[in-house]
């Protein structure tokens, strides 16, 4: 029997096989990922970039693929380097590829911009936190089963709660320019199945309370590693596209770097594995052969630095250790993670483009909110759980909106000849 079979069972029920179907568990949460229609929304959802001005750039789709292909290789690597308990406890493939893929499905249309106008309007109705949708579809809105999402595994699920604290539990007046990393309340008897044995009430405790910078700072092995994963294709590969598409300049990322190499000296990593300042610099402003291979050198850098780190204020093997990489890969990735916000995401054209986003959200929830039977497709808001408020109801169908669908549902609201009775809702 495997060490976590208590984990492999499904968060509602564990369901009858279909004839000749020898997947493992895991197996069947990743089929299940993929073939939702969550999943295939990302392809139209904000990344950093809005999903029209062009078609190289990342999507929140090829983000989460990537995210699974370098949680894939830190998995690799941890398993020539672990034995004992860690080794026994250490994620499949299968699972941690499951949880790389699901861990934004809960993210709006128009990135954070939509999260924040999502939040907004629901201050007085429970609040809204991307991370705590990406719950919300997993267990409850997905159409794999009416009202228990896609019935998905308890050691899944603890692999994407990312912030296992509920938004109740929050100063909101601290959150006000963006909601509290949380799970919402909706899903409270969820994260009590989760949580309970055979984890210790007091590592449960701490879990759900200690904090840093208004953040839960403790999670699994499972979501340690796919957080990290996601800072990797995050850092690196986000910045393959602003430099491709000319949206930095290399003395602006020169400027921004420079101090992780003061801090640490000429190369860092390793003489062996190891990368400088002028070696990132001069390959990501070559051709785009060049920059590939640049990107690749780093993103090998930070999957082959990876390392378990010990919690000794936690038994549990799935709690006992977090995944972490020696101080100066961990400064340069948090720098690279740093620059795209710094250097694109603050720019006054991206900033107009996320107002409007977030204006469009706005009118989105106002409008129907105030008469949602008749303004929602009867199909869509039927599916919805009645015991739901209306307001919870309107933000999941809007959450679950691509960035081009909910222009022209505004549009069909708001833009006088816009919009057709044959138009596809």
């Amino acid at each position: 029997m495997s060490v976590d079979q208590d984990f492999q069972n499904r968060i509602w029920e564990n369901e009858p096989l279909r004839s000749n179907d020898e997947r493992n568990e895991y197996q069947r949460d990743k089929a299940r990922i993929i073939h939702s229609a969550a999943f295939r929304r990302l392809q139209a959802k904000t990344q950093v970039m809005g999903v029209g001005e062009g078609d190289f750039h990342r999507t929140r789709l090829t983000h989460s693929i990537e995210t699974a292909q370098i949680g894939e290789g830190l998995l690799a690597c941890l398993r020539l380097r672990e034995n004992g308990e860690l080794a026994d406890w250490l994620p499949t493939t299968d699972l941690i590829t499951a949880a790389c893929y699901a861990h934004d499905l809960g993210h709006p249309p128009f990135g954070h911009g939509g999260e924040i106008a999502l939040d907004h309007r629901m201050r007085d109705f429970g609040g809204f936190e991307g991370n705590g949708q990406t719950l919300r579809i997993l267990t409850r809105l997905e159409k794999y089963r009416p009202n228990q999402g896609m019935n998905p595994t308890r050691r899944l699920l603890l692999a994407v709660l990312k912030y296992p604290a509920p938004y109740s539990s929050f100063d909101l007046v601290q959150h006000t320019l963006k909601p509290p990393k949380c799970y919402l309340d909706t899903e409270e008897v969820i994260v009590e199945r989760l949580l309970g044995a055979p984890f210790p009430i007091d590592e449960v405790q701490k879990l759900r309370t200690e904090r840093k910078n208004g953040k839960p700072i403790h999670r699994t092995i499972d979501c340690s590693l796919m957080e990290s994963a996601d800072d990797i294709a995050y850092g690196v590969h986000d910045l393959e596209d602003i430099v491709a598409r000319r949206l930095v300049q290399r003395q602006e990322l020169s400027e921004k770097l420079q101090q992780v190499f003061t801090n640490y000296g000429p190369v860092i990593g390793t003489q062996k594995k190891g990368v400088s300042l002028g070696e990132i610099l001069d390959g990501l402003f070559q051709d785009s052969y060049d920059r590939k291979r640049t990107i690749g050198k780093l993103v090998n850098l930070f999957v082959t630095s990876v390392k378990a780190i010990e919690k000794p204020e936690f038994d549990h093997p799935l709690l006992a250790y977090k995944i972490g990489f020696d101080d100066d890969i961990e400064e340069l990735l948090s720098a690279l993670k740093d620059l795209t916000y710094d250097l694109v995401v603050q720019k006054a054209e991206i900033q107009q483009l996320e107002k409007r986003g977030r204006r469009i959200v706005y009118g989105l929830f106002d409008e129907l909110t105030a008469d949602p039977e008749k303004l929602i497709p009867s199909h869509a808001w039927d599916s919805f759980d009645s015991n739901d408020s209306r307001q919870r109801r309107v933000c999941d169908y809007i959450a679950g909106m691509t960035d081009p669908y909910a222009e022209r549902i505004y549009n069909r609201l708001f833009t006088p000849g816009a919009g057709s009775s044959r138009d596809e809702l």
